[in-house]
């Protein structure tokens, strides 16, 4: 199939090399379609609210395999434990009704023990080994630096940033006393000894009145240390606000 030679991003016309694309769950995107689309198009264009987000090295399908199995067992034992009593209410001349012969379905208990595990099961500290995804969740004090793109240090400032987080789906919210920003795609890298990596995609924007800054997207990196207290990172801006910086983060207290 022929390459077009030319695409349409944003109502401007880019080379193929020139377009955002999709790697590992993070989007990325080369400076000339950034620096000549609209930011707020871009959001609208691939914008979400909750997101999933990838596990280098972690098979959701294992874990799915594990569920079914574990629904499938217990099916079979509400199938004869319904056929059991089925018999007995029979032998004892009680009429039984039809609904209650139905034993519950393996889907069934699937979709409620995959719920139950979505939710709670995967943070149990003590599973953290054998399902191998961390658990960000939680509000983060934040402190950061930000840097022009010559590398100059243009001013510090702090947030806080909140992790919504389940098996599934995770949304890291930062917010400053000048604008907002949230994810629109992550991925987490298990980095041994060092902790855990967590990477993102970010739109930004500003709070009325704020005419100096203008919304954009941008890209994130955080490492965490083991016990996923504090992390540190940096980030990098595009779309207009072509700038840079450092954050450190600390976990708050519940």
């Amino acid at each position: 199939m022929a390459v077009p030679r030319h695409h349409s991003w944003c109502g401007k016309s880019f080379l193929p090399q020139d377009l955002p694309f999709r790697r590992g769950g993070i989007y990325l995107w080369y400076g000339r379609a950034v620096e000549q689309c609209d930011a707020a198009a871009m959001i609208r264009k691939i914008g979400m609210a909750d997101h999933e987000y990838s596990v280098v090295g972690h098979s959701r399908a294992r874990i799915g395999m594990f569920i079914a199995a574990v629904a499938g067992a217990v099916s079979g034992v509400f199938a004869t434990l319904a056929g059991l009593t089925a018999t007995y209410l029979s032998n004892q001349q009680v009429e039984v009704p039809d609904l209650i012969l139905w034993p519950l379905t393996g889907s069934f208990i699937f979709s409620v023990l995959f719920l139950i595990f979505n939710k709670y099961i995967w943070r149990v500290v003590r599973l953290r080994g054998l399902v191998g995804v961390p658990d960000f969740e939680g509000s983060w004090k934040v402190v950061g630096q930000s840097y022009d793109p010559e590398d100059n240090p243009k001013y510090d400032w702090s947030g806080v940033i909140d992790i919504t987080q389940c098996y599934e789906k995770i949304t890291v919210h930062l917010r400053t006393e000048q604008s907002s920003s949230k994810s629109i795609s992550a991925a987490v890298v298990n980095e041994g000894r060092a902790g855990y990596r967590l990477i993102y995609s970010y739109e930004n924007k500003p709070d009325a009145g704020q005419k100096e800054l203008i919304s954009h997207l941008g890209h994130c990196d955080f490492l965490f240390d083991a016990d996923l207290k504090s992390a540190s990172g940096n980030y990098f801006n595009g779309g207009g606000r072509m700038t840079h910086g450092k954050m450190v983060l600390t976990k708050v207290a519940e």
